[in-house]
Order: structure tokens, then sequence, then C-alpha cells
């Protein structure tokens, strides 16, 4: 036959009922807050993880386009472009030469290329990496100028020069900018011309400075 329950001992089932399902509710909120924490940290992880890799992203391109000022800005002779890649206080190796400065190469660079009859310079094979406000980068530089030869009225060397700029760079006050360039010549080519085949073969555009279309496209003045 089925016991009946006394009035005393279903009380006590009841409690020893209601603490169990206590702890399990208890332990079940227990978990869900920790899930809830680990949650949130890990949303903050992937955060702080993106806006990281952000930041790193948008370093590169700002130093790659600074790269790519450097040939545009020679090329047009544009001092004031040419000065606002590097701090005033970046140090440069041009060959056995040294520059105390980046406006004492700035200037050398103007002198030199002004006296050319014609010159092209190209960036590419850019590499860069970052480090919170720190950076290397690694690019292949190229040239082909056009130069009367010394001694020679009657004659141009037409030089081909492929280098790579090893740099490094920093970010001050949210703006990055060249701490100093080591430049490696690769190769080296000069063959002579002469005036007269300049004069019969050769199309060499002006230098326009400020006045080439490009200004304009980009509203720079």
């Amino acid at each position: 036959m089925r016991r009946t329950l006394k009035p005393m001992e279903t009380v006590k089932m009841q409690r020893t009922l209601s603490r169990k399902l206590l702890g399990v509710v208890l332990a079940s909120a227990a978990c869900f807050a920790a899930c809830g924490v680990s949650t949130v940290v890990h949303a903050q992880t992937a955060q702080a993880t993106q806006a990281a890799q952000l930041d790193e992203l948008l370093s590169k391109q700002a130093i790659t386009e600074l790269l790519y000022k450097y040939p545009r800005a020679l090329d047009r002779l544009d001092r004031d472009m040419l000065l606002s890649i590097a701090h005033p206080e970046a140090r440069m190796q041009f060959g056995k030469r040294t520059f105390p400065s980046w406006s004492a190469y700035v200037d050398w660079l103007i002198k030199a290329h002004t006296e050319m009859l014609g010159n092209n310079h190209r960036i590419s094979n850019i590499l860069v990496e970052v480090k919170g406000d720190k950076a290397v980068s690694e690019s292949t530089g190229t040239a082909t100028l056009l130069v009367k030869r010394e001694g020679h009225d009657d004659q141009y060397e037409e030089r081909w020069m492929h280098s790579r700029y090893l740099d490094t760079w920093s970010r001050r006050n949210g703006k990055w900018a060249l701490d100093s360039r080591q430049t490696v010549s690769d190769y080296r080519r000069i063959s002579y011309v002469s005036a007269d085949d300049v004069k019969k073969r050769y199309e060499v555009a002006p230098r326009l400075g400020k006045a080439d279309p490009s200004y304009a496209l980009f509203g720079e003045k």
C-alpha cells in the first residue's frame, strides 16, 4: 500500500526541494553572469584588435602616400612638398654623402635637378611595417635623368638609376613623417647622347612646377 506522508514530512520535503531548486537557480545565474562577462570581455578585445588593425592600415597608407609624394615633388621641383615628407631634423644618407637635415638635402636635390634637361622618378615595391608610433619601410626608386655631360657642350648623359630607400618613420601629434633615409644603389647605367640627337629624337616635357595641371586636379596651390 502507498504510504501517506505526514504533514511534517511534507514540509521537510518541500524545504529540501526548494533548497535544491534555489541552488540550481543560483548556479544558473552565476553561469549566465560569467558567460555575460566573458562575452563583454571578448567583444572589448575584438574591438581593441580591430582598432589596432585599422590604425595600422591607416598608418601604412599615410606612409605610402608620403613615399609617392617624393618623386612627384622632385619631378616638379616642388621644395615645399619635399619638405613636407620628413621631420626637419631627418637624417639623410645618399651614397657617400650625408646631410645634417632634411632641408639641406632638399636644397641639394633642387639645385642638382634644376640643372638637368629632364628627369623622371618612380617609386615601387613599397613594404611598410608599423609598430605603434614608429615604422620602417623599404621601397624601390628608379630614375631616368638627362644631364649635360661635364666638359662636353655637345653631349648629354642619359642615366638610368635603380635604388632602394631604407626609411624610418615616426608619428608626432598624429602626423607621420620621415626620420631617416639610407639610399642603397642597386644599378646604374650611363649612355652618352649627342646634343643633336637630343634635339631630333627626344621629347622632354617642360617642368611646370605648380603650373602643372595635376595641381589643379588635386586643388593644390
